[in-house]
């Protein structure tokens, strides 16, 4: 069974969406304040958060890079604001999903699900159904969202990231500007002063380094943007060109 923490001060509004996730086999417990949650997390970490952007009038956005240094579940913001610009910034800095309360319980519990799959099996070490049938390669799967290092490992990339770094595979080998990533992954033009592409490919970096044997597959071209090599396969053979295997399917939220 896993466990979900809901943050939410409308008393109604929480108590409904406890009892309905309650319904579906989540463990569910609900505070009215992030200082709450962030006291139950320091001794028995949730699965996931579901978190009110707006809780006593803080704007949980803010807060949410410290936090992903020290809660390693999945995170879902829910809120009835509907700026591009604040999903923008909250995938950013960490979250998994940004889910407006309008669209509804169900889709709230599909999406869910999706983040579920997603972030609890990397952290419990587990390999979801279907992974591990090609030992010694790397895997992103575009539809269950996860990349698997060639030992097994499943990296825990957020959505955002996940996005850039099949972006990248599939134009491996080639330059691609900051504007074009920050147009494709954010849905933004690039500024000079916008650290947020170079933040998110230093991320990626320092995830997927370790599990590269010393190799250098993301690198920055001056002036210019960044190129791709492509992850190599790991078969112990040394001279074994770079390969990446691949599963090809759409994402779903279902």
């Amino acid at each position: 069974m896993s466990t979900l923490a809901i943050v939410e001060d409308d008393e109604v509004f929480g108590a409904e969406l406890a009892e309905f996730l309650g319904r579906y086999g989540y463990e569910v417990s609900w505070m009215r304040t992030l200082s709450a949650f962030e006291a139950l997390a320091e001794d028995a970490q949730p699965d996931i958060l579901v978190l009110d952007q707006f809780t006593g009038g803080r704007d949980a956005i803010p807060a949410l890079q410290a936090m992903r240094a020290r809660f390693h579940g999945g995170i879902i913001i829910l809120t009835g604001n509907v700026s591009l610009v604040d999903r923008i910034v909250a995938l950013e800095a960490g979250a998994d999903d940004f889910v407006l309360k309008s669209a509804g319980p169900r889709e709230l519990l599909a999406r869910l699900r999706s983040v579920e799959r997603r972030t609890i099996a990397p952290s419990r070490g587990e390999r979801p159904i279907g992974i591990g049938q090609q030992p010694g390669h790397w895997v992103i799967d575009g539809a269950q969202q996860f990349v698997q290092a060639p030992d097994g490992t499943m990296l825990q990339l957020t959505a955002t990231e996940l996005c850039a770094l099949m972006y990248m595979d599939n134009r491996a080998s080639q330059i691609i500007s900051r504007d074009e990533l920050s147009l494709a992954i954010l849905g933004r033009r690039f500024s000079p002063f916008d650290r947020s592409v170079d933040n998110m490919l230093s991320r990626i970096r320092r995830v997927i380094a370790p599990h590269l044997g010393g190799k250098h597959v993301l690198r920055s071209v001056r002036g210019q943007g960044y190129v791709f090599t492509g992850i190599p396969k790991r078969t112990g053979n040394e001279n074994t060109a770079p390969h990446l295997a691949r599963i090809d399917a759409e994402a779903s939220v279902a």
